[in-house]
């Protein structure tokens, strides 16, 4: 689709991107036609994009490569990692004990007349007895602290535990890590257990030293951040550690290698965790996934079979089969007690086939979505973006003023001849502008090349635009949210056409979705309805001069716009106040007023009277949309419990709808600079 409106691709790129339109819907008449037209048209004509419009609107190629990314096969300039199994069999003389030791929990719950209420409990158990004897040694010593009609079975398989070696899968796990390591990989090891991967993480750290990383649940959040950096920036092979922690939220496409410490009993939470790795990214091979398997045991093997032949959810990605993954785990939770190891033996061409039919159910949903929900990317619309694309000097301009040395941060970046490539000096530890901490945060992200224009990355391999998204970028917009210094100044300006001294008051105020209507959620969903509302209402800066009486307007507005020039402006500091207080006693209370009629005047601008109503009104249009297709949903969904549960899902999108519109309707509005200017008679 990209070469079909592409001014850079050949003659041959094209012929072959029509070959492949053609072998795959050539039997669409409209296709065929439009094909035999652009073979005798001029690049770039209009046969050209009526056949990429019509493609792509007739076959939803745009939406499907962002549900099925993983899996699709059209995505070659966004290519996808993948995923490759890798089992490695171990033998530990301790596993036996834990499988008997599951048996006899099951005929505990059982002589005990508690099936009804014990499974999520054996389930747990279950869990960590997967993982292997150290983790359900760590599990059973935590249940000790609380009293329960199964403390005296515990208490014995504690003791049994401590008798024995349980740190036969952790030995094996350093070996393939040490096997990775020679080879300069970058490995994620992961642990349900958060105790496991905790003692996995020290005992890598005392064999690799500094090259081992860790992402757990007992390091602060600043600490965890570095520590990602770390192991992706840096070069060579490294091992980064996590437990639950790391399982969502994080893009770790850069790793070759997930070791899988243990497995989660929900398959969405393993999804969660491959999917880290498994994403788009420039490297071409799979990412390896090793799981420990045990053929001498029915319950590590009946899991893992699962998984693998069952589900095949170490091939290829299941991300959009969430509702059928949870109703697996729930079917396993209700019957674990009841069958035992057998619960993981159920019927797998059944099972297969229930996956296919739930990724038609899918495919039919998505079908109904995009055609009832509501898009903003009109024509004109799509113009504007082109547009503010194709202009990148506003862009150029203030990222050159940021990184200046007077009062910016001190990247240094440096434009190639070209006037494209930006790369930046990485070989000093010290950022001007930056304290040492933030510095060391910064610096490993320098490293890619970046560019202005996105024409530009597009045609350059590993070369990311500057955009939101890049990291880069994103570590500038958190410090810019954080970072006080220098937000206010004031100067002294002498004017020809100005007969006595007057103050002009400068304020940015930042205009953005307010994501406080949305109330007890977690920060991730915070982060994804910002997104949302974001794209319904672009964050803005719009910048105010204001005087006691108004804004300012015509010359005036032209000389307070104009850049500071050092010939002839002076800082407004030292002696200078002396002579601007006595011409200006009432100094204070001009500010105040100024400040006043700033903010008069910001409300009535378009950004504060005209655009909220109208992205309030798109917000209401597509949560309409969003509520429309769950309830088709639950309408159409075969069982009780799965319309109680997708009326509960449209419940919850109606809750984050509300605060969308609302967010919209009353956006934000911050200051985050301010200034003065003297307009000064030249003497």
């Amino acid at each position: 689709m990209q070469v079909l409106t592409s001014r850079r691709a050949s003659p041959r790129m094209r012929s072959a991107a029509l070959d492949e339109l053609l072998r795959t819907h050539g039997k669409d008449p409209t296709v065929a036609r439009l094909v035999e037209q652009c073979h005798s048209a001029e690049p770039m004509s209009a046969a050209w994009v009526d056949l990429s419009d019509y493609v792509r609107e007739t076959y939803r190629i745009s939406r499907r490569m962002i549900r099925h990314r993983r899996n699709s096969g059209v995505a070659e300039d966004y290519p996808v990692v993948g995923r490759r199994p890798i089992f490695v069999a171990l033998e530990d003389p301790t596993r036996r004990m834990v499988d008997d030791f599951l048996e006899q929990y099951r005929d505990h719950l059982a002589s005990n007349h508690t099936l009804a209420g014990s499974s999520k409990r054996f389930a747990r158990m279950v869990l960590h007895g997967l993982g292997g004897p150290r983790a359900l040694l760590h599990y059973l010593r935590r249940s000790l602290t609380v009293e329960q009609d199964d403390r005296a079975l515990n208490e014995a398989m504690v003791a049994r535990l401590q008798m024995v070696d349980t740190g036969t899968r952790a030995r094996v796990a350093l070996d393939v890590v040490a096997d990775r390591l020679a080879k300069d990989l970058k490995i994620v090891v992961v642990g349900t257990s958060f105790d496991i991967a905790r003692e996995f993480y020290e005992a890598a750290q005392e064999r690799w030293g500094n090259n081992v990383t860790g992402h757990l649940a007992s390091m602060e959040q600043a600490v965890r951040e570095r520590e990602i950096l770390a192991f992706l920036n840096n070069s060579g092979g490294r091992v980064l550690v996590g437990d639950s922690t790391l399982e969502e939220g994080r893009n770790l496409q850069a790793a070759h290698v997930l070791i899988n410490l243990d497995l989660p009993l929900d398959p969405n939470r393993l999804e969660q965790r491959i999917g880290r790795l498994d994403r788009f990214a420039l490297r071409g091979e799979p990412a390896e996934i090793v799981t420990f398997v045990e053929p001498d045991s029915e319950w590590v093997s009946g899991h893992v079979r699962l998984l693998h032949e069952g589900i095949g959810i170490f091939t290829a990605s299941v991300a959009t089969l969430q509702r059928k993954l949870t109703e697996i785990l729930n079917e396993i939770i209700a019957q674990v007690v009841r069958e035992g190891s057998g619960v993981f033996s159920c019927d797998l061409t059944e099972l297969q086939r229930g996956i296919e039919d739930e990724r038609i159910e899918v495919d039919l949903l998505e079908e109904l979505e995009s055609v009832t929900a509501a898009s903003d990317f009109d024509d004109a619309t799509m113009a504007d973006l082109r547009r503010s694309e194709g202009d990148i000097e506003d862009l150029k301009n203030a990222f050159l003023r940021f990184t200046s040395a007077r009062g910016g941060v001190g990247l240094r970046p440096q434009v190639a001849p070209d006037g494209e490539l930006l790369r930046f000096r990485t070989d000093s530890r010290f950022v001007p502008g930056l304290p040492d901490d933030l510095a060391a945060e910064v610096l490993p992200l320098l490293r890619r090349p970046r560019v202005y224009a996105r024409s530009a990355a597009t045609c350059r391999r590993g070369v990311a635009p500057l955009r939101l998204g890049d990291p880069l970028v994103d570590w500038l917009e958190r410090y810019l949210r954080t970072d006080e210094r220098g937000r206010a100044r004031a100067i002294i300006r002498p004017c020809d056409d100005v007969h006595e001294p007057s103050l002009w008051m400068s304020c940015d105020f930042l205009v953005e979705f307010d994501a406080s209507h949305l109330v007890a959620e977690d920060e991730v969903v915070r982060r994804r309805l910002r997104r949302r509302g974001d794209a319904l209402f672009p964050p803005s800066v719009i910048r105010t001069w204001t005087n006691p009486n108004g804004p300012a307007s015509g010359p005036v507005l032209e000389m307070l716009d104009a850049p500071f020039d050092p010939d002839s402006d002076q800082v407004l500091r030292g002696r200078a106040w002396g002579d601007v207080l006595t011409a200006l006693p009432d100094w204070q209370q001009l500010c105040r007023l100024s400040a006043d009629a700033a903010i008069d005047h910001i409300r009535s601008l378009p950004a504060l009277s005209t655009e909220p109503p109208a992205s309030a009104r798109r917000a209401q249009e597509e949560v309409s949309a969003r509520t429309a297709v769950l309830r088709a949903r639950s309408q159409r969904l075969p069982t009780e419990a799965e319309r109680r549960a997708a009326l509960l899902e449209m419940e919850r999108e109606e809750s984050l709808g509300a605060a969308l519109v609302r967010g919209t309707a009353q956006p934000d509005v911050s200051t985050i600079a301010c200034g003065a200017i003297v307009l000064w008679p030249t003497p």
